[in-house]
């Protein structure tokens, strides 16, 4: 397939995913896409083969936080370029990298940004992607999930599962009957305003036309 289609179809994705018709794509609230003028990022990309890569560059002004960050994002692309290069072996397909920003603030406590990974094999109904977490403390430590239960306590299977309700209801998010979720899942963000998200990718909870379904627990406290 060639670029011009592959690309067609991606985009057609990913407004899928926003659910609307914004010129910008974000995967959720508190989110937003890479910018020229970001102060604590600047963007690295190129394309070879299959592979279109848009990846971000911290520039902290602490050299052992920014080379944990840049190192990350360098060991995920590696990973799924490798991804691509393999199965192309077998069946063409187009492969792209690209990010989100969340909190990213020089003062704040937390960086978090996302990884978006996508795959598109040539004449494929549509492609798929999958995010990646990028979370880090002022040092650079990756920060989970569990590190925010600590402090949170409405971080439950529970309350994740009545937020589900409420929030897709609210958004009309289509879900499948039996959406309820038995664990929390490892992907989440802290956004720009501050609130911890959990995101579902498609087929998790609901249909691919349903995109990522980012559901929002409250205020990080970190």
């Amino acid at each position: 397939m060639k670029w011009k289609t592959a690309a067609l179809a991606l985009s057609l994705f990913l407004a899928l995913s926003a659910g609307s018709a914004e010129a910008e794509w974000t995967l959720g609230p508190g989110l937003a896409p890479p910018l020229p003028t970001n102060p604590a990022f600047s963007t690295k990309g190129w394309q070879e083969g299959t592979m279109n890569v848009n990846i971000p560059v911290s520039k902290d002004e602490n050299l052992l936080k920014r080379a944990r960050i840049n190192a990350a994002v360098e060991v995920e692309t590696d990973r799924f370029t490798r991804t691509i290069e393999k199965r192309n072996e077998i069946w063409k397909t187009s492969g792209w990298v690209t990010w989100q920003s969340a909190m990213d603030r020089k003062d704040s406590p937390v960086t978090s940004f996302l990884l978006v990974e996508s795959s598109y094999p040539d004449r494929a109904a549509h492609p798929m992607s999958r995010a990646v977490a990028m979370n880090f403390d002022r040092l650079g430590h990756r920060v989970t999930l569990k590190d925010l239960k600590k402090t949170m306590g409405n971080l439950t299977v529970e309350e994740v599962n009545r937020q589900i309700d409420i929030q897709c209801g609210k958004r009309d998010i289509h879900l499948f009957a039996r959406h309820e979720v038995r664990k929390l899942p490892d992907l989440f963000y802290i956004g720009k305003d501050n609130h911890v998200y959990l995101v579902f990718e498609p087929y998790e909870i609901g249909p691919y036309a349903s995109g990522f379904i980012a559901i929002d627990m409250g205020e990080a406290k970190l």
